[in-house]
């Protein structure tokens, strides 16, 4: 299918009357992982999950979120899910009184038909072997890695046509987020499509095709993370180079 999976159009969140969000446009092609980077604040966490149909608190949400072609701002949640869009949030999306078999167990699992790659356990197990030797315990009893790991395999068992991920290195040694990021290199290489929230910037850019910055709820500047790094706003912010 010709255009992008992912097109956003004026996509604007308020809370209580006060702006947090306000997109003109985003684009995320086939096969493409693209960042999302910036401050603390920024509203990083507020557009993945106002793409997702989620939210803490009772927002007032406008625009156009379109998957595939297909309209589905206004959609349930779970209807998003349906569709093919998964968000692995900072929570990691891990019962924490359920073993990771059991975790990777209760995962919704769409039709084959819907032409999309579903995952199965064992599939997890080959990508994150850490959780096979760990399937016996419980949530509550993985580390951080560990955690963000079985929440990325319970995303990719519902066969996402789009994968989004809320600060996926949060809490983690270096070691750990080298380890999931490059994860995510080998998912795109597969043909998945990922947004990929990150306020570690200098991780994210080795491993993103395309970097987006947002200040105070707005992109600021966008293009390829090959030539982002040297961009002044974003060595000097965040990268802690020189211009």
């Amino acid at each position: 299918m010709n255009g992008p999976l992912l097109e956003v159009k004026r996509l604007q969140v308020a809370y209580a009357g006060n702006q947090a969000l306000d997109v003109a446009g985003l684009r995320v092609q086939r096969g493409e992982v693209v960042g999302v980077v910036g401050a603390n604040g920024a509203g990083k966490s507020t557009l993945v999950n106002a793409l997702a149909g989620w939210s803490r608190g009772e927002p007032t949400v406008g625009g156009e979120v379109s998957l595939a072609g297909r309209r589905i701002d206004g959609w349930a949640p779970h209807e998003r899910i349906r569709a093919g869009l998964a968000l692995v949030p900072e929570g990691r999306l891990v019962f924490s009184r359920m073993t990771v078999e059991d975790n990777l167990s209760t995962a919704f699992a769409p039709v084959a038909a819907e032409g999309r790659r579903i995952y199965s356990r064992d599939e997890i197990y080959m990508l994150f072997p850490r959780l096979k030797e760990r399937r016996g315990h419980l949530g509550s009893q993985l580390s951080g890695g560990e955690r963000q790991m079985l929440g990325i395999g319970r995303a990719l068992m519902m066969g996402p046509q789009l994968l989004l991920l809320d600060e996926p290195s949060i809490g983690l040694a270096p070691q750990l987020v080298a380890q999931v990021l490059q994860t995510l290199r080998t998912l795109a290489a597969a043909g998945l499509t990922i947004l990929l929230v990150e306020q570690n910037v200098r991780a994210a850019i080795e491993v993103v095709d395309r970097l987006v910055l947002l200040e105070r709820g707005r992109v600021v500047l966008e293009g390829p993370a090959a030539t982002m790094g040297s961009d002044p706003r974003i060595a000097q912010a965040y990268l802690g180079a020189h211009a």
